[in-house]
């Protein structure tokens, strides 16, 4: 005879919702506490804190919350919230998740997320995420001058990392883009911008092996292939640049500058590398799904770049 067993539903984050500083988790339908195997129980509440048992399907952890006292709202509208799960047993591992978010300017955004899946939490990280044990998510905005398109920088940056049970990290995945504005903050500006990306991969997230064939640049120079194996670190560079010499927006003297390296970091006894430019062809993506010469990319890098061009969003 078969014996019935409950299957563990998976500990999330932002499953609660705060109102005038009080912590209220969700328990409506498709929610975590709102599982038929879950139990949330409150041990200490107060003004910005909650602290409560949650049973899993006999599986026991301590969660706590923590947010500023008096605010109202979901957890990602909130200024600042702290989310951790503790397993009762468990040796070593946490799953946490920190957020702090400052859209006080109509012109200034900033918002950095710190996620944590260590120990035993390392089996929720969410499948399809690409995220590690421990991954930083953060973006930074300034429109600059608010009356005056194109005079605005635009920042983000993403790292994975993983550890194995010493703390040694096993993996890393990097992405960062800047787009910038060039505009003097005075005249209107729609086609003075630069764009930088910077894409890494390594160890158990460089997960296929590849190449990236660059061709020669403008002045029949460089170029060269680039290959890698599954594990290798991984480094691509790009960088897009279009300026009016006339006057910003003016659109009549448009000079265009696009770059981009590849380097096996793995490579020994030294780096493999390979670089390429034109004063042409500014993107990597050529419009019609497919990639510009003299470039080259790897889906494993995310979308091919482009130049973002004023009034950025």
């Amino acid at each position: 005879m078969a014996v019935p067993f409950a299957i563990e539903a998976d500990p999330v984050f932002d499953n609660w919702s705060a109102s005038g500083g009080t912590i209220t988790p969700d328990t409506g339908a498709g929610s975590y506490c709102g599982q038929a195997t879950v139990t949330c129980t409150a041990l200490v509440s107060g003004d910005g804190f909650l602290q409560q048992e949650v049973v899993d399907a006999g599986t026991t952890y301590i969660q706590t919350i923590i947010t500023d006292a008096g605010v109202t709202g979901s957890p990602a509208s909130l200024p600042y919230s702290d989310e951790s799960f503790i397993k009762q047993g468990a040796n070593s591992g946490v799953m946490s998740q920190q957020r702090s978010t400052d859209n006080s300017s109509p012109t200034f955004n900033f918002s950095n997320t710190a996620t944590l899946y260590t120990g035993w939490a390392s089996a929720f990280i969410p499948t399809g995420s690409g995220m590690g044990n421990m991954n930083i998510n953060q973006s930074f905005t300034d429109q600059g001058n608010a009356a005056v398109d194109g005079d605005g920088l635009f920042n983000s940056f993403v790292m994975n990392i993983n550890q194995d049970a010493t703390g040694t990290v096993t993996g890393k995945k990097m992405s960062l883009r800047q787009d910038l504005g060039m505009g003097d903050g005075v005249a209107a500006n729609t086609t003075d911008a630069q764009s930088f990306v910077v894409e890494q991969r390594s160890g158990n997230l460089n997960t296929a092996a590849g190449s990236l064939a660059l061709q020669a640049s403008s002045s029949g120079t460089g170029g060269g292939t680039v290959s890698w194996a599954a594990g290798d670190d991984v480094l691509v560079v790009w960088l897009g640049q279009q300026v009016d010499t006339a006057a910003p927006g003016a659109g009549t003297s448009l000079s265009k500058f696009g770059f981009e390296s590849v380097t096996n970091r793995s490579s020994t006894p030294t780096p493999t590398s390979a670089s390429t430019f034109s004063t042409a062809q500014v993107n990597v993506d050529d419009g019609q799904g497919g990639v510009a010469a003299p470039y080259a990319w790897d889906a494993a890098f995310g979308a091919k770049p482009t130049l973002t061009l004023p009034p950025q969003p």
